[in-house]
């Protein structure tokens, strides 16, 4: 026994996580399956779903959990909890039924009653006092009355199809039926005659639902391999539409999700509890996360998750290692600019931060130039709300990159960085307009190739013209480009630019399609940054997030290729991505990149080979950094003087051949000539 608890210990203190701490936990000596909690006399309770029973603890003590009470039943891998008005009920897919349980003396918990009415279920919900069992069999939902908690009495059901998974709020019930991708919303104002509002049908496996209290959006959750979170704008229920859509393990999938607070806290299996800041539901953060695993699988760690105890600690069950206690730490939330900083003014720049545990104690902003060291200055709270501050970076001169990263602690010793790797990883902006060495719009076609030995794709080969858009209806989304990145050209890669009467017609199909770029060629820099604009659609058809999408580099035509990036997630329209290419290349002097596009078979895997893949390229270029140099610094002894304009006249009429070094420090508007704008810009420095 030592040496298990040992080896326990040893597997959660190294847990991953991100913004949630591990507060206590209880392992149990079989399966568990789906928790939930109830505060009472004072007391915090969990109440964990086991193989052959149901265990209560009290978490008041969430560092010493105490096992109070079991409640036995019939063996199974599957139960569902709710709590209400001092009973918990309890459902499983065992054929007995609903058990009612009588908690208000929590050291004399005990059966008082169970529900016969039908043999198993598969979930159970309570709202306002009704229960809902669904799952079970004759009716897809039945509906109890719990005005006497003990003895639930039979108001009504719904016969539609088999429903996975409910919500309810506001006297509408939110299902799930899973086996046909199918979304319902039913109003239950008449409590004894449900009424199905509206149903849709989308790609996936619909498992549950969460429905924000705005009632202007929904959250599904996909219970499959790639499952997503979903979200639905449902503010009009004649165009119902999904907005966006969140993965975390195109192997792994979602299971129960939860929302409070504008947040979706959830349980996801081999990769934990999740949560996800959905305060801009088109644009989900994913905020706080603690692995209760390290088993790979896709129905194996935690199954479910529940977040409503009034200390707001999260409690978890993890199917193989038992009860997890967490509470959430510190939220940082940060979209870094998408335009170019000026040159030479102040630059503000805010996050969103929120302390879950304890008042801020520490809020620090770490920021560098480029090629500089790191710099810390402390956040203020910014006057557009409490939960948001600021920092303010004195004027740049030059043009340059950079970079920076928050760090916050609160009273309670809990810290967040953000990015997670801070230094070793952080949000990098342009400031000013750096010089461009290397462009290559994607206008016309010179040098690549489509097709490499090695394609097999029997659809989708990537193809050069204007893009026909394909337009998912399903999901008011398109998979394929009606235009290109471009806001002055109409031109660039895409895969298979045929249309027909499906949105699958020319899709990528049956393998994978190459496209090779020609080998780039770059002048002396510092640093390098490749820039390109991609579309990548993998979320859509019978089998989203399944395939990825990779780049390949090398830097001799009889080099080997190797990886440069690759992802499984879609862009959700066009979508510039950026890469230092001292990552890659020991000597900047040649690049060449292959794209690949595909759609995988993985025999005997009958999951694989369904996505709707569809990609392109476009806007690719390559722009310079330098060390150690000083706009209007001509002559380049560290100084801005008469001199250096003297110099920059001499290189307009001709008279100096300047090195790259004076070129990039006399090109102070950054358009790659030296005019007689640059020298009146050295005329101010010097006189200002």
């Amino acid at each position: 026994m030592k040496f298990i608890i040992s080896i326990l210990f040893i597997s959660l203190s190294f847990a991953d996580s991100f913004n949630m701490q591990l507060v206590g936990h209880l392992p149990f000596d079989q399966q568990c399956s789906d928790i939930t909690g109830f505060f009472l006399h004072g007391r915090e309770i969990a109440v964990v779903g086991l193989y052959n029973g149901t265990a209560f603890v009290d978490i008041t003590d969430p560092q010493n959990p105490l096992e109070l009470q079991r409640i036995s039943g019939d063996g199974s891998i599957w139960r569902d909890l709710k709590y209400w008005n001092n009973h918990v009920y309890i459902g499983t897919e065992a054929s007995s039924g609903v058990q009612v349980v009588d908690v208000s003396d929590l050291e004399n918990i005990h059966l008082v009653h169970t529900i016969t009415d039908f043999d198993n279920s598969h979930n159970i919900h309570v709202w306002n006092g009704y229960l809902f069992v669904i799952g079970a069999d004759e009716h897809d939902i039945w509906i109890y009355d719990l005005s006497t908690p003990e003895i639930p009495t039979l108001i009504s059901t719904w016969d539609g199809e088999y429903l996975h998974d409910i919500d309810v709020y506001n006297n509408k019930i939110y299902g799930m039926g899973i086996y046909t991708g199918t979304a319902y919303i039913i109003d239950i104002l008449d409590i004894t005659n449900p009424t199905t509002l509206i149903s849709w049908n989308y790609p996936g496996m619909a498992h549950d639902a969460a429905v924000f209290h705005n009632e202007q959006f929904l959250a599904t959750a996909d219970e499959m391999e790639g499952g997503h979170i979903k979200i639905w704008d449902i503010s009009d229920y004649n165009n119902i539409f999904q907005v966006t859509s969140f993965q975390v393990n195109s192997s792994h999938t979602v299971h129960n999700i939860y929302f409070k607070d504008n947040l979706i806290i959830g349980s996801w299996y081999a990769d934990g509890t999740r949560v996800l800041d959905v305060t801009d539901p088109h644009n989900p953060v994913e905020v706080g996360y603690y692995d209760t695993t390290e088993l790979e699988g896709l129905y194996v760690g935690n199954w479910g998750t529940y977040t409503y105890l009034p200390s707001g600690l999260i409690i978890s069950s993890d199917i193989e290692s038992g009860l997890y206690i967490m509470e959430m730490g510190i939220s940082i939330s940060h979209t870094p600019n998408n335009q170019n900083y000026f040159l030479n003014e102040e630059i503000i720049i805010n996050a969103e931060i929120q302390s879950f545990s304890g008042d801020i104690s520490v809020s620090e902003f770490h920021y560098k130039d480029f090629f500089g060291d790191w710099e810390v200055i402390n956040l203020i709270s910014c006057e557009i709300g409490e939960s948001n501050y600021c920092a303010t970076i004195p004027p740049i001169n030059s043009a340059t990159i950079l970079n920076y990263y928050f760090y916050i602690e609160n009273i309670n010793g809990q810290s967040s960085t953000l990015p997670y790797l801070g230094q070793n990883d952080p949000f990098s902006v342009e400031v000013g307009e750096l010089s461009i060495i290397v462009d290559d719009d994607l206008e016309s076609n010179i040098g690549w190739v489509v097709g490499d030995p090695s394609d097999d794709a029997t659809a989708g080969i990537w193809e050069f013209g204007n893009p026909n858009g394909v337009y998912v209806s399903s999901m008011n989304i398109y998979s394929q480009p009606e235009n290109d990145y471009s806001l002055d050209g109409e031109l660039c890669f895409i895969t298979g630019n045929s249309t027909g009467s499906s949105e699958g017609v020319d899709d990528v199909d049956g393998g994978v399609t190459s496209l090779i770029s020609p080998m780039f060629y770059f002048e002396y820099a510092d640093e390098i940054i490749f820039n390109f604009a991609l579309w990548y659609s993998n979320n859509l058809g019978n089998n989203p997030g399944s395939d990825s999408f990779n780049i390949e580099y090398r830097n001799l035509i009889e080099d080997s290729w190797e990886i440069f990036y690759s992802t499984n997630s879609s862009t959700l329209g066009w979508e510039v991505k950026h890469f230092y290419l001292s990552n890659y290349l020991e000597n900047f002097n040649q690049i060449q990149f292959k794209f690949i596009a595909s759609d995988l078979y993985y025999d005997g895997d009958n999951s694989s080979g369904g996505s709707l893949v569809e990609a392109g390229i476009d806007e690719l270029n390559f722009k310079a950094l330098y060390d150690n140099y000083l706009l209007g610094d001509a002559n380049l002894d560290g100084n801005i003087d008469v001199t250096d304009v003297i110099i920059m006249v001499n290189i307009i009429l001709g008279i100096t051949n300047p090195s790259e070094n004076i070129i990039v420090n006399s090109d102070l508007d950054g358009d790659g000539l030296i005019t007689i704008v640059d020298i009146v810009s050295v005329v101010n420095i010097i006189l200002f």
